[in-house]
């Protein structure tokens, strides 16, 4: 699917302005962080491009920095692992990613977007219900995927940054008078896949 299209579909999907989509996809292409024509040859969008696009228009605070948020997500690895497993690495039933491979740990410690591709496959392959996963990024804060299993439990996989800290920066950061997050639902998730990988 070439990249209009993909945006056309997306934006028909998630039910939001075309033009929103086609920003984000453009600021991607001018920064490398997607494939662009040359000459009749037209790539398709892979499943990271499409998932870079849905993500970075949810949390970039001015869709024209798409390419900064993408950049800025990537600095995020999962935190899989549970605190309390023990030391003998028995695989915990309760831990998010037992519910999508054999064992959890192999999402541990991985970039957001590489954990979100393996997940969105795990959901395309295996007939998850899409409808029971979102991912929840807040605009400049840090992503989240949750997974709705059985009532009345929900689970969800945190991230960490890994990126550069200023260590020479002592002041004291005022929290957020307002707090945005936007969820980005299974089911468009779940679309991506179809028009990417499962084509």
């Amino acid at each position: 699917m070439t990249p209009t299209e993909f945006v056309d579909g997306l934006a028909a999907v998630m039910e939001v302005e075309r033009t929103e989509l086609a920003t984000v996809d453009r600021a991607l292409a001018k920064q490398g962080l997607r494939q662009i024509a040359r000459g009749r040859a037209r790539p398709d969008i892979t499943l990271r491009e499409g998932l870079q696009i849905v993500c970075a228009w949810a949390g970039a605070k001015k869709l024209t920095d798409a390419a900064e948020e993408v950049k800025r997500l990537e600095h995020y690895h999962s935190d899989a692992v549970s605190k309390e497993k023990s030391e003998n690495t028995k695989r915990d039933k309760d831990s998010f990613g037992s519910d999508f491979v054999r064992e959890h740990e192999d999402l541990n410690g991985k970039n957001f977007f590489v954990v979100l591709s393996e997940i969105v496959r795990w959901l395309g392959e295996e007939e998850r219900k899409a409808e029971r996963l979102w991912v929840s990024i807040q605009k400049g804060g840090k992503p989240e995927i949750h997974y709705d299993c059985k009532f009345p439990k929900k689970k969800s996989l945190g991230f960490v940054w890994c990126g550069k800290l200023d260590l020479f920066n002592n002041k004291k950061v005022p929290p957020k008078p307002v707090e945005i997050t936007a969820s980005i639902r299974g089911t468009v998730l779940k679309w991506i896949f179809d028009v990417t990988e499962g084509a």
